[in-house]
């Protein structure tokens, strides 16, 4: 069963508390504004599912960056980024209930592509003009600044946060010295903890989901995946010089850490997992080409967004129990041209059959935000 039907019947008179019901509000954008539902339905090439086209604005809508899962469970809601506020990136909270929302920040300087989610504080995370930033998702959404990241600093990839929603972890690049700085950052009292510094450029890193322990992270010029151990600072690469490792995720068990590994001579493209304790790695073959890849949380299917010119498809591949196999399905032609990373299908799993993703159907890169969900 959806995982937002169970919470529908507790939560309703909850959901994006002062949502009007018919029309936006008197300001057409600004914090707290609110908007009607915007979704339209199409079919799914799988007859169990069908996808809601949550947005349609002629403005750049988008799920945030690939390992983002927006929903809260509690709300019954997702975030999204919208830049229909003057072009500016600003974030939006969505009832998946009724496709009501309501806007949450009003800035000029919000990079929210990389924006993330904390269900558990029921907060949205983003940085604003190099200051990470909180805010609430109860209505009055409330903002707290967090810690300004100096000049000399690039703050890469998402504002990746511990499964508590205490802890932010990142990468803070500095160009001139060529050096990636991993951090984490207190939300709490604004403390910056430095875990390891590295040579080169980390432009993604992301927190283990369990122990929150571990950093895994990955090197854009190198093309190489890695691990750092909070405590000791000991880091562990998982791909060496003639691998292809990209986009790397955890898998909900907290155990593996994953990530894509591109075609190489005679190895086909294969999403690779690595057992933290045990020391292990295992890998799929992905017959059916995907640009990104994301595990739901019993770990028995892997999406894939196709990202070939002639498959343009959300893909499902179903692994086989005990073995290191796996079922590749077109779910949906979502048609994303990928003309830029802001459409870029991005998916992830809100629930263990359900994905939202973006999609850049009408080839112009204004990007909407679709949802694949089981009937």
């Amino acid at each position: 069963m959806n995982k937002y039907l169970v919470f529908l019947a507790s939560v309703s008179m909850l959901v994006i508390p002062h949502v009007g019901s018919g029309v936006a509000s008197a300001a057409d954008s600004g914090k707290g504004a609110r908007f009607p539902a915007e979704w339209k339905k199409l079919p799914a090439l799988d007859p169990d599912y069908e996808v809601v086209q949550l947005t349609t604005d002629d403005a750049l809508d988008n799920k945030m960056y690939l390992d983002v899962d927006p929903y809260v469970p509690s709300l019954d809601s997702v975030v999204f980024m919208s830049e229909r506020d003057k072009g500016h990136e600003n974030l939006y909270l969505m009832s998946l209930d009724n496709g009501k929302f309501v806007q949450l920040t009003d800035s000029d300087h919000i990079d929210g592509d990389h924006a993330n989610v904390s269900p558990e504080t029921e907060q949205a995370f983003f940085v604003d003009d190099h200051t990470f930033t909180s805010v609430s998702l109860q209505a009055p959404y409330r903002e707290k600044q967090i810690y300004t990241v100096p000049d000399k600093y690039d703050v890469k990839g998402i504002v990746a946060l511990s499964a508590d929603g205490k802890t932010i972890a990142s990468s803070l690049y500095d160009e001139d010295e060529d050096r990636s700085s991993l951090v984490l950052i207190d939300v709490k009292t604004g403390e910056l903890t430095t875990v390891k510094k590295l040579d080169g450029e980390v432009d993604h890193v992301v927190i283990n989901p369990v122990n929150g322990d571990t950093l895994l992270y990955h090197m854009p010029d190198v093309e190489q995946i890695g691990l750092v151990d909070i405590e000791s600072g000991k880091n562990t690469m998982l791909t060496g010089p003639e691998d292809h490792g990209v986009h790397p995720f955890w898998e909900s068990n907290g155990r593996d850490a994953a990530f894509a590994q591109r075609k190489t001579d005679d190895t086909p493209e294969q999403v690779v997992t690595y057992n933290i304790r045990k020391k292990e790695f295992l890998s799929y073959d992905i017959l059916d080409y995907s640009n990104h890849f994301a595990m739901n949380d019993s770990r028995t299917i892997i999406e894939g967004d196709g990202q070939k010119d002639d498959a343009p498809y959300i893909y499902y591949y179903y692994i086989k129990p005990n073995k290191n196999k796996v079922d590749a399905v077109k779910m949906f032609k979502h048609n994303s041209t990928s003309k830029t990373e802001s459409v870029h299908p991005h998916a992830a799993f809100i629930n263990d059959t359900d994905v939202i993703f973006n999609s850049d159907a009408g080839h112009e890169g204004k990007g909407d935000v679709y949802l694949l969900r089981e009937k």
